[in-house]
This record gives structure tokens, sequence and C-alpha cells, in this order.
């Protein structure tokens, strides 16, 4: 299940893109190849730290650009494989369609498309399982989810509850509980402060709706229950709130990861009853007066092309003074295992996976409170999105910015970190 750390559920963006969104809005608001198989090499996976694994060659790869193909993808937004069904999904962006492939990359269907038609999505913007027998996949232009099952047939919507009386607006479906309940969120920033450089809370509040697995009743499901507020980290104006972040793992469990200031998630059950968290020995990279350049430039440019001379002006003067944290978020990504574990990696290696940079791309992987981080080695450029105890599905673009799906083993020094 791919998680979205700026959000599940898609693909996420270089940070500058979040920095200019945020900005504008306080300055405007006040084709189906042959499979290629191969196997790994027992002990090929352990380096000379014992605690550093290598994950083994691609034995599925799936990707195309001749336009014409079922594996022709363009931006991916999520995957999920089904071993007990024998399916894997890719929720292809580009065309907001469900490409469906056996274990063999034997390609299946194809589901969905742009529109406004009951079969149509108008963003697929992240997709995960549902129940083992379909994906649910969260709509973000409509800001509704919709259930497909792998088998086809008739397709169920539910749009986010908002409870009576409550104003909280902007949710984004998470993923789905064990028993069926899908879980929203919505993140709430106090607004109350907006001077430069002032600190702001944000919190997070999780909604479930109803656990109904027959169907989606248009009553029953749009009675939704808040069970737990995470209120998170102050952080400075101008910099980007990138915690906390709900997700859902397996086992009836919510997950709220992450903190500008501390690696770690506070996880909660299906109830609201607090568990204990999960401690990331993730270290900091530090941002470089480059690095701001960098973020600022593309930031200018936009502002300029599109805004009157008046608000430039304005904005201008306001990134001169633009608060920029001492380093990068300490998390880049995060995937709730298919098995229950988490898995993280720094934001530095997620950037570059996106980019195809770098010889390899290394994840961590915890088995839960308590447990040591194990980490494991990826071909460069993969960014992780699916896992479970024995395979890990990834993305890799080629030298033409090709997306190929890669299914990798995970050697037996990966499956039970910290044993």
């Amino acid at each position: 299940m791919k998680l979205d750390n700026t959000g599940a559920g898609s693909r996420p963006r270089h940070w500058t893109t979040l920095a200019a969104a945020m900005l504008a809005a306080a300055c405007l608001d006040g084709e189906n190849p042959a499979p290629t198989v191969g196997s790994a090499e027992p002990g090929a996976d352990f380096g000379a730290d014992p605690a550093h694994l290598r994950a083994g060659p691609p034995r599925l790869r799936l990707g195309s650009a001749s336009g014409e193909g079922q594996a022709d993808f363009h931006d991916i937004a999520g995957v999920v494989m089904d071993r007990a069904a024998g399916v894997l999904v890719v929720a292809n962006r580009g065309d907001a369609t469900l490409r469906t492939f056996t274990l063999d990359g034997e390609w299946r269907g194809t589901r969905g498309g742009a529109g406004g038609g009951p079969r149509e999505l108008g963003e697929l913007t992240a997709l995960f399982g549902y129940r083992g027998d379909s994906v649910v996949v969260y709509d973000g232009e409509r800001g509704a989810a919709s259930v497909w099952p792998y088998a086809g047939g008739e397709v169920r919507r539910v749009r986010m509850p908002i409870p009576p009386g409550d104003t909280l607006q902007s949710a984004r479906l998470q993923g789905s509980m064990d028993d069926g309940r899908l879980v929203w969120a919505v993140p709430r920033p106090d607004r109350s402060v907006d001077e430069i450089g002032e600190s702001h809370p944000l919190q997070v509040v999780i909604f479930l709706t109803s656990a109904d697995g027959t169907g989606f009743d248009p009553v029953a499901e749009t009675t939704g229950v808040r069970v737990f507020s995470y209120p998170g980290d102050a952080y400075i104006s101008g910099r980007i709130p990138h915690s906390p972040q709900p997700f859902v793992l397996s086992g009836d469990s919510v997950l709220l990861f992450g903190s500008t200031e501390r690696p770690r998630a506070e996880r909660v059950t299906g109830g609201g009853m607090p568990l204990a968290p999960i401690e990331f020995s993730v270290p900091p990279v530090p941002l470089t007066a480059e690095d701001r350049e960098t973020a600022l430039a593309p930031i200018r440019a936009e502002m300029n092309r599109r805004l009157p001379a008046q608000l430039q002006s304005r904005i201008a003067s306001t990134l001169e003074v633009w608060a920029f944290p001492d380093s990068f978020p300490p998390l880049g990504g995060v995937i709730a295992g298919d098995d229950g574990r988490v898995w993280v990696t720094d934001y530095r290696s997620r950037m570059d996976a996106l980019r195809g940079e770098g010889e390899v791309s290394v994840w961590s992987v915890y088995a839960g409170p308590g447990s040591p981080g194990r980490d494991v080695e990826f071909p460069g450029g993969f960014d992780l999105l699916w896992a479970d105890e024995t395979e890990a599905v990834g993305v890799v673009r080629d030298e033409f910015d090709v997306e190929h799906v890669w299914i990798v083993p995970l050697l037996a020094g990966a499956r039970s970190p910290g044993t």
C-alpha cells in the first residue's frame, strides 16, 4: 500500500512545489511487454555491514513507451499487489485508469478513465487495497472514494463524511481498516497568527466511515465518526508542514507518522486508543544555501509570470525573509507494509529516486515499537510503493523518463528486522 507523504497516496512532488503553493495561498488569502524474470542469489544480500542488506534483482519488469500498450504508464499514483487474489493493480494518474495484471505481468484489463461518468475519475490521486477483493480509489478532484472489485462489476462510491455542525473541509482518503471502514483525515493549521517567522500549531483529525461491508449506503456512510485528533508540532510560517500525516496499517491500526523535529510514528487503533510509538533512526540532511536558491528561483519565475505587479512586489519582499529550516524533513517517504511493518526513507533519498539519480535507493524497515531499523538497498532510482514480507514493488524511470513497475524479492535478511 502506497502512503502519501505529501500524501499517501499520490506521487510526491519536489518540496519547492509545496513551498510555492503555500506562498501563493498566503499572499492571495491575507503498453504489455514480456516480463523479465530473475532469481536472487542467496548470500548476495549481505554486505560488509550485516545490518545493511540488498534486495534481489527484479523478478518482473512492466513498462513501455510505445504509447499503445497497457503497460505504458504515466505518473503512477499507487500500486496494490494481492497474492491471495493473484492480482497486481497499477493506478495510472496520467489517464485516470486502473490497469490490472497477474502476478506474472499478464495484462487482464483496464478500467476507469478521465471524466465525470460513473466509471470515470476526475483525478486518480491514491490507491489502496480493500477487503481482499477490491481496490479503493481516491478521486482528488471530486473529493470522493470509490471501490472497484477485481472481478469488475458495480463501482461503489462514497463521499467524505463531515459530522453535522462540523466545519472541517478538504479531507483526504488515507486507506481502509480490516473491517472495511474507510479512513479520512483533515489537517487543521491554526491561522490565527499570520506573521512571518511565527509558529503555527498543526493537527490532524481522523474520521472513519461506517463498517458496512456489503456496500456504501448513502446515509450510513455519511455519518462519519471523529475518532482521533493528533496535535502536531508547531511549524514556522513559510516552512512546509510535513507532519503529522496519517496512514493505515494492517491490523486495525491508524499510523500518524513523522515530525519536523522528531522522526517518529505515533500510533492509534481504529477505536482511538493510543499505542506505543515507533522511533525512526533517520538523520537529518542539511539544507544548503544552494538548496534555498534552487527553491526560490522557480517560485519567483512563476509568480512574476502570473500575478499583477503589486502582488509581485509583495511576494518579492516576502521571499527575502522566507523562513527556511536548517535541514530537510527527516522522513521523505513512508510505506505501511502489507505485513504490518513500516518502511521509511530520508527526504533527499526519496527526491533522488524520483529523479532517477543515485546508485542505490535505501529504505529502512521497522517491525514495530522498540525494533531497530534494517536498511535495505534497492536499485538506483527505485521509488518504493508497496511491500510485504517477501517482495517489494516500486517505480523506476529509465533514461527517457519512462516509468517501469519493478517487483523485487526481499531476501531472508530483509524479512525479519530485529531478529
